[in-house]
């Protein structure tokens, strides 16, 4: 994969002195592979890879300084989007903001016409030794889990980091921090996200705007607020 470097003339000078940066993500889906024999599945497979061919890739910008950073969508016009894109509703709309010095993440999001700023928990990470190279860096391989409600009920979300230790900043896509590296690629469940540009500035620094405007949740509250608000609309509509 390639990476576009940007300010970065000597690997040691740049890391050493960069007072901030940003950092292009490319996020996509994966396809799950299934072996199962199961007609009905393999009709669902089907369709969904019909959906799935006509996804795009979405652009995410990470923004940060030595301590803060923001994850949004890059705005930018793309062309023949599609009504269903999967990748928008699994990242989730609004932003993710990560002060690592008070090791606090906020999602400022929008549900059912309010705004919400929810308190993410911080993640247990497991490091190991597995490493491989993302362009120019070597990067290591961290991993962990979140629990999630859905429809069904409670289920797991597994999560792949790739890290670098050469850039040596805690951050990483949505909610993801944590680690001793910039996180190049992380993967989770069939969402994947690549780093495609890093811009390491040395002559300034990003000031990073702390978002206030919204109601405070914990995580568990919000998901509590968006499960009833969804049963009262699928009441309203049986009447």
């Amino acid at each position: 994969m390639k990476i576009v470097i940007v300010y970065f003339f000597i690997l040691f000078s740049a890391n050493q002195f960069s007072q901030s940066g940003e950092i292009i993500y490319e996020a996509e889906l994966l396809m799950k592979e299934d072996s199962s024999n199961d007609s009905k599945k393999a009709k669902q497979n089907a369709d969904f890879e019909v959906i799935m061919k006509n996804q795009k890739k979405v652009t995410y910008k990470l923004i940060f300084n030595k301590n803060e950073s923001i994850f949004k969508k890059e705005e930018k016009l793309i062309i023949d989007e599609p009504k269903l894109n999967l990748v928008k509703i699994l990242v989730g709309n609004g932003l993710f903001y990560t002060n690592t010095f008070l090791k606090k993440t906020l999602n400022k999001t929008e549900f059912s016409g309010k705004e919400f700023l929810i308190e993410v928990p911080q993640f247990n990470w497991k490091l190991t030794q597995e490493r491989k190279k993302i362009g120019n860096y070597i990067c290591y391989k961290a991993t962990t889990s979140r629990e999630i409600d859905t429809r069904r009920g409670k289920s797991i979300r597994n999560i792949t980091a790739w890290y670098t230790p050469q850039i040596p900043y805690n951050f990483g896509p949505k909610e993801y921090n944590g680690l001793p590296g910039l996180i190049l690629e992380l993967q989770e469940d069939s969402l994947l996200f690549k780093a495609t540009k890093i811009s390491l500035l040395t002559d300034k620094v990003i000031e990073i705007e702390k978002p206030v405007k919204g109601k405070k949740v914990t995580q568990k509250e919000y998901d509590s607020i968006v499960k009833n608000i969804i049963l009262q609309n699928k009441r309203y509509k049986q009447k």
